[in-house]
């Protein structure tokens, strides 16, 4: 004869194990949620220090592209056949901002290859922060094409202006000849000043919870 109170603790003793089970599932999978958004924030405020160190380091960067001291070294290694001596005096500022370029090329680089994780992170439209530094950059290169094509412009003429346009655009001249002073300054501005409204915020309440809780 079957032995009822022994098939009412094998019902017990199943019963408990089941919400153990449960109870340490539930444990579990609040765990990994926990673990999860820490691993998320960590590389959100891993692109966000990346983002504002490389929005800093831009203004080292076009600083020195944008240098008007030229040493002989910057051009010296620049095609210039065909050209007279005239026209080599005339561009070799140009050829040497040109070099610049491609000296900091490593620097472009890194902002391609952070651009679309910036994007995960913060939204597709911050695009557009990253599209200012690149109009910035496209604008001071296209400038030096117009002004080795454009060497000696009389003045008074279309091309007169077009070219203090890009001188402007180059070394952020301010004469009264320039129609839009400052553009090129002014897009690096922005680019700097948006990457600081998004990643400020987050890195410094970071740094001051981390000293709380020290």
């Amino acid at each position: 004869m079957n032995d009822p109170w022994a098939f009412g603790w094998t019902q017990l003793l199943a019963s408990v194990g089941l919400a153990v089970s449960v109870v340490v599932s539930s444990l579990g999978l609040r765990t990994f949620g926990k673990w999860q958004r820490e691993k998320v924030h960590e590389k959100k405020l891993e692109i966000a220090f990346e983002a504002l160190s490389l929005a800093y380091e831009s203004e080292m960067i076009f600083d020195d592209i944008r240098r008007r001291f030229v040493r002989e070294y910057e051009w010296a290694d620049m095609s210039t056949e065909g050209m007279t001596k005239e026209q080599i005096e005339n561009s070799r500022s140009m050829l040497a901002i040109i070099n610049r370029f491609g000296r900091h090329v490593e620097f472009f680089d890194r902002v391609l290859t952070l651009q679309p994780k910036f994007m995960a992170v913060f939204g597709s439209k911050s695009e557009e922060t990253f599209h200012k530094l690149h109009r910035a950059r496209n604008m001071i290169q296209g400038a030096c094409d117009v002004l080795i094509q454009t060497p000696n412009p009389k003045a008074g003429t279309d091309e007169w202006d077009l070219c203090l346009q890009m001188r402007s655009d180059i070394w952020d001249h301010a004469s009264s000849g320039v129609k839009e002073p400052g553009r090129v300054t002014k897009l690096l501005k922005e680019f700097r000043s948006d990457i600081e409204a998004k990643c400020g915020p987050l890195i410094n309440h970071e740094f001051q919870s981390s000293a709380a809780r020290s």
